[in-house]
């Protein structure tokens, strides 16, 4: 083979080819061992049978292995453990509100349905009827002149009277009762009842209502009444309530003096006498 034809044969076998032929000598004639050995070296692998060349540039160097970050330089180990604990705390706060649930569910069935606690009381009467007959005596004992007209004054006095009436007869009937039996659980309840119907008489009161000097004192008369009996009621309801006897002896007077306070109201000659000597 000529230097050209060799050159040629040569440069287009492959790297293993070419090892071959250099490697094994005895097989082909000493100037294409040569020239394959030449071909070799030109392509940077050498043709020393003892020698494991490999191509230049066509291998990465060796590097030492780069130690493993710690624990803390793992940013996905420290979301990892986020995830998880924000999870288990979900978690355990959703058994928590079961077992809360469960458990009042539960003490419900034990305790059974609810028992309603009612404060025991008596129907005490509204007395409309008494109230308007009571009325119209009272007027009865006004002087003619304040009898035949029927002026703004009037009827703003019968409206007062209507609330002091209805309040009285139900404090006399509660007191009545007092008397004729012994006091129980029914007593804060219905004074309490009572209470109310004076407190509206003297929201009533408050105010300048330019009665006629008649009317007005028998308005005040109808005041230091309400005083009266708000106050007994109010003592005789504590009094229960702590266990005492109801009755005391200054407890007696002031429901004496209320009660002459209504006779007045009713009767013109025999109590306004005393009503004016302050004997009341």
């Amino acid at each position: 083979m000529s230097s050209a034809s060799d050159f040629e044969f040569i440069h287009q076998k492959t790297d293993p080819e070419l090892l071959f032929l250099v490697r094994n000598p005895g097989l082909y004639h000493a100037d294409l061992v040569n020239t394959a050995r030449q071909e070799l070296r030109r392509r940077g692998i050498s043709p020393d049978p003892t020698t494991e060349s490999q191509p230049m540039g066509r291998h990465l160097p060796v590097y030492e292995d780069e130690p493993a970050p710690a624990v803390w330089q793992r940013p996905a180990l420290w979301i990892g453990v986020l995830v998880a604990l924000l999870l288990g705390g979900l978690i355990y706060w959703q058994n928590q509100q079961a077992a809360r649930r469960q458990a009042a569910e539960q003490a419900r069935k034990e305790a059974g349905p609810p028992v309603l606690e009612t404060v025991q009381t008596r129907l005490i009467p509204a007395f409309d009827s008494l109230t308007r007959t009571q009325i119209a005596q009272e007027l009865r004992q006004l002087p003619a002149a304040e009898r035949t007209r029927d002026t703004v004054a009037t009827r703003k006095y019968r409206l007062l009277a209507e609330r002091y009436w209805k309040a009285e007869n139900q404090s006399t009937y509660l007191l009545r009762q007092l008397r004729n039996t012994q006091p129980d659980a029914t007593l804060p309840g219905q004074a309490s009842t009572v209470l109310e119907e004076w407190h509206r008489l003297n929201k009533a009161l408050a105010y300048d209502h330019k009665l006629t000097p008649v009317l007005t004192e028998r308005v005040e008369l109808m005041r230091r009444a309400a005083y009266l009996r708000m106050d007994l009621l109010q003592n005789l309801s504590g009094r229960y309530g702590n266990g005492l006897p109801i009755y005391t002896p200054q407890l007696v007077r002031l429901q004496d003096s209320a009660t002459v306070m209504r006779e007045a109201l009713l009767s013109r000659d025999k109590w306004t006498a005393r009503l004016r000597r302050g004997t009341l």
